[in-house]
């Protein structure tokens, strides 16, 4: 009898994350997989511009936008999951995208993460960061890298 495990693949709407859930699907999807597609919701701009007094209709204007670029996001990743047959979910996840990603694999008990590559130089990881290297490096589960096809 095959019990459901759950399956957290990081999203974040992009070209990278939308192959690695076409790669998912076609490499590694079982029929007891349950996925949960964890988007980490950004920084909005309010809080890079918050220098003095804010205007509230300002502010409501920049939570709005961002607003919309994350339903855009979650849209696109939607989509692709149904055009890939992929069972699930997505769930929105607060802070930054590494440790949001593990707490929320914790949180449902996920037997693996998949995450997307863009396969940055060492000195753009360095300065950017990565959240594929983070998840590798702090992981307590199996992480799966998908690169994006050359």
């Amino acid at each position: 009898m095959d019990t459901k495990q759950n399956v957290v693949i990081a999203v974040d709407g992009s070209k990278c994350c939308l192959s690695a859930l076409q790669q998912y699907s076609e490499e590694l999807m079982e029929s007891n997989h349950h996925v949960v597609a964890v988007l980490v919701g950004e920084r909005t701009d309010v809080a890079f511009n918050a220098i003095g007094p804010l205007d509230k209709s300002l502010v409501k204007a920049l939570i709005e936008a961002e607003e919309q670029k994350i339903s855009e996001k979650i849209s696109r990743v939607k989509t692709c999951m149904d055009e890939c047959k992929i069972k699930g979910e997505i769930v929105r996840a607060f802070g930054e995208p590494g440790p949001a990603i593990l707490d929320k694999a914790k949180e449902l008990k996920a037997s693996f993460i998949v995450t997307g590559s863009r396969g940055l130089g060492k000195l753009r990881k360095t300065l950017l960061g990565s959240v594929s290297s983070y998840l590798l490096h702090h992981a307590h589960i199996p992480i799966v890298v998908c690169k994006m096809p050359s």
